[in-house]
């Protein structure tokens, strides 16, 4: 069967691996789509017609015993539809965790399900226990408890696979990739003061007042322009991305306010100049509100909020509050035609979500199908790292380190979260500037 949508990765001058498997089901597409095109970059082709095959290099998954070919023993999982299976246990080959333990085969494990298993997040479709906005918690995840949440499993185990086979089919070339970074900034709040329209600073005025919240003599001076908005760090982040040279994406809402969302209104001129001046530098995309999961017309109003004020449709969105529920958050994506998902990472512990550092194909584990949306992963947020973790700022660099190294050795994409209230030096981010600018200069390719 043909795998076009993922051999465009790889390069057509190498030798075709076959994949043979009598049960070719859409799982088992996808999968081996991510191993081998999106992480490995080899020619292959899976097929249920065992003389395709020859004496060209082969996987035989199949449960079979066969004598001088490479076999992986299926678990059953990637025949299967639906959400049966409990969560497999966790076990190590040398140093390497590794899921669904297999005897018998050229490897110790069902690799195929271990991939397929992080990468459609199965272990989310399953019933678990939700904080209080409805989030599946990081410490939740089977890498967690496992021990391996910042360990980029799906590659690693992708390239052990590719060691193996070319021990045994030299002919196989495997593809260098080269190790690349993000940084992204969700912009939740562009202002403390500015653009918070009239009753909403009056009633912050009287707090001030009364002794709760800002002082007063600030938020006046900063409604009448005579001091910078404290939440304005927007000169010095970009002045830090030109210095580093840094590839960055920024986030920017357009919902309306709410208890979890207080951007200014989407036809605030000073907000509008700032989207259209970050989306000329850098990009930008959607931030979809608080609100606006689980609503699709409100999410679909809110990209035509973005489109108005950029002039095109938002093809990149990340959720506000990383508010992702599977599969509505995704399905509601493609619906308002976004294309591509930053949301995919946790929100209370940095590492792999999903296993893999690089952007991957959605698979919708509900309709059993491969969709248009790209999932790009991020592994580490500042709020994670003070909000969540509390961590001071030395020890907090010590985690982007390790997480910019685990990405760097497979060649993958590393993606961090900021905020640009988390960049104001204030409300107990003092020191966060230095973590900000030490972390773009270690991520430098």
């Amino acid at each position: 069967m043909s795998t076009s949508r993922f051999i465009k990765f790889a390069d057509m001058a190498t030798r075709k691996l076959w994949i043979y498997s009598p049960d070719v089901t859409p799982r088992l597409e996808y999968t081996a789509g991510v191993i081998f095109g999106t992480v490995l970059g080899i020619n292959y082709e899976i097929t249920s017609d065992r003389r395709k095959i020859g004496s060209s290099p082969a996987i035989i998954y199949n449960s079979e015993k066969l004598k001088d070919q490479f076999v992986i023993r299926p678990s059953g999982l990637l025949i299967e539809t639906g959400t049966g299976q409990s969560a497999p246990s966790v076990s190590y080959h040398g140093q390497m965790p590794v899921l669904f333990v297999a005897e018998g085969g050229s490897i110790a494990f069902d690799l195929f399900s271990a991939v397929f298993y992080m990468l459609s997040r199965y272990e989310e479709y399953l019933p678990f226990s939700p904080d209080s906005h409805g989030r599946f918690l990081g410490a939740s995840s089977i890498a967690y408890r496992g021990g391996f949440l910042r360990v980029p499993v799906v590659e690693i185990w992708s390239r052990y696979l590719a060691t193996e086979l070319v021990k045994r089919y030299p002919v196989l070339t495997i593809r260098h990739n080269e190790y690349s970074a993000l940084l992204t900034v969700d912009v939740d709040q562009p202002f403390a003061y500015r653009s918070r329209g009239f009753l909403r600073s009056m009633g912050g005025l009287v707090k001030g007042l009364a002794g709760v919240g800002a002082k007063p003599a600030d938020r006046l001076k900063t409604m009448a322009g005579n001091m910078d908005d404290p939440y304005d760090s927007f000169s010095y982040i970009e002045e830090q991305l030109q210095l580093n040279r840094s590839n960055a994406l920024f986030f920017f809402p357009t919902g309306d306010q709410g208890e979890y969302d207080h951007n200014p209104p989407y036809r605030d001129h000073g907000y509008g100049e700032i989207v259209r001046r970050h989306d000329s530098m850098f990009g930008t995309g959607l931030h979809p509100s608080y609100r606006s999961a689980g609503r699709i017309k409100t999410l679909k109003a809110e990209t035509e909020r973005y489109r108005s004020i950029t002039g095109h449709n938002p093809e990149k969105a990340r959720q506000h509050w990383l508010l992702l529920n599977f599969p509505d958050t995704y399905r509601d994506f493609e619906e308002a035609g976004i294309r591509f998902d930053y949301t995919m990472g946790f929100h209370d512990e940095p590492g792999f979500r999903a296993g893999i550092a690089r952007p991957f194909p959605y698979y919708d584990l509900a309709r059993e199908k491969i969709t248009g949306l790209t999932v790009v992963p991020f592994q580490v947020m500042d709020g994670t790292l003070r909000q969540y973790m509390h961590l001071q700022p030395e020890p907090a660099l010590e985690v982007i380190r390790a997480l910019i190294a685990a990405t760097r050795n497979v060649g993958g994409l590393f993606v961090s979260i900021w905020h640009n209230t988390s960049l104001s030096e204030g409300n107990g981010w003092e020191g966060w500037r230095q973590v900000f600018a030490e972390t773009l200069a270690m991520q430098k390719q």
